[in-house]
């Protein structure tokens, strides 16, 4: 599930952060480097394991993959369409995107509704976050009234 509070910019600086150390680290230099708290950094490490950019070798070290390599080393337009595609792995972007498919437009209670089923007491940072990772991502936005939400593209 992705965290309220965590941005594209969090995904992003770990899997710069990582290609910056050759590919690979140890989890406590990457939170030395991104000078991330440790509270965040798991849940970085986790959704960017959750979209096949990173996974975690047996001796605990963070690795990028091949996935990762790609974002990193992308134009920002392929790096939205690589992240798009694998959206679906991670909730609730799954869940809106299922929605979204189908109905195409839904209104902001509706939106609000679909995200109360993960977030509970931070809905209002998790509504904000959500949107920013719809609008970075190019799969959906809010209209100017704040009234619905949109689908932006089917993938």
């Amino acid at each position: 599930m992705l965290p309220y509070y965590l941005t594209p910019d969090h995904l992003l600086g770990l899997v710069e952060a990582l290609h910056s150390l050759g590919g690979k680290a140890d989890p406590m230099n990457l939170g030395d480097l991104l000078g991330e708290n440790i509270d965040i950094l798991p849940h970085v490490i986790d959704v960017a394991e959750s979209l096949g950019l990173v996974a975690i070798a047996p001796n605990g070290d963070v690795v990028l993959t091949e996935l990762g390599e790609r974002i990193v080393t992308g134009n920002i337009k392929n790096v939205k369409k690589l992240l798009r595609e694998n959206a679906k792995r991670v909730e609730p972007l799954s869940t809106l995107l299922d929605v979204l498919s189908r109905r195409k437009v839904i209104t902001s209670d509706e939106y609000e509704s679909v995200l109360s089923q993960y977030y509970h007491l931070h809905l209002n940072d998790a509504k904000r976050n959500i949107l920013q990772w719809g609008a970075f991502l190019g799969l959906f936005k809010m209209d100017a009234n704040d009234e619905y939400v949109y689908l932006l593209h089917s993938k």
